[in-house]
């Protein structure tokens, strides 16, 4: 009877240690979320308003086709009207939803080495090898890729966002 009771009270404080424990995690992570995710390294965040208005248009007209990155196989996928879309019962070019910019924009986001934004394969798979690009299976019937040097205009938008940017004359 004694070895039940001395085990019974082992458990209780056993109980109280781990609901402690339990408790100190909760409000230690609670304190974590208040931190500057722009300052946490490992964390991407970008403009939400210049990529729905800038990038996302670039990336559905450039990308999003149902054989590129609008495939459900691609791990980047970029959805929207005209191209696939997130939900396949929705009408091709039913207007753009807010499930769709956030999807595309979460899968953008994957996409940026947060250590070297610069070298992000969010810039270098669409861009030409030889201008610093590297090995991209969208190339055009002519052997191109999606942007054939750092100056096209579509690919300064998009690098401008990725590296945080604010062009002259603003978005």
């Amino acid at each position: 009877m004694r070895r039940c009771a001395i085990i019974m009270a082992a458990i209780r404080g056993l109980s109280f240690v781990c609901l402690s424990f339990v408790c100190l995690s909760f409000v230690c992570l609670s304190f974590a979320g208040c931190a500057n995710v722009d300052d946490e390294p490992g964390v991407s965040v970008r403009d939400r308003a210049a990529f729905d208005a800038t990038v996302w248009p670039l990336l559905v007209r450039d990308c999003g086709f149902s054989e590129c990155h609008g495939s459900h196989e691609r791990f980047f996928r970029v959805v929207g009207p005209g191209h696939a879309r997130l939900d396949p019962a929705m009408q091709l070019n039913a207007r753009v939803t807010e499930a769709e910019l956030q999807f595309s924009y979460a899968r953008a986001l994957s996409m940026i080495d947060t250590d070297d934004p610069a070298s992000s394969l969010l810039l270098r798979k669409p861009l030409e090898v030889n201008a610093g690009g590297v090995g991209h299976e969208g190339a055009d019937n002519f052997g191109m890729d999606v942007y054939r040097t750092v100056n096209h205009p579509s690919y300064q938008a998009l690098r401008n966002w990725v590296l945080g940017v604010t062009p002259p004359g603003g978005p």
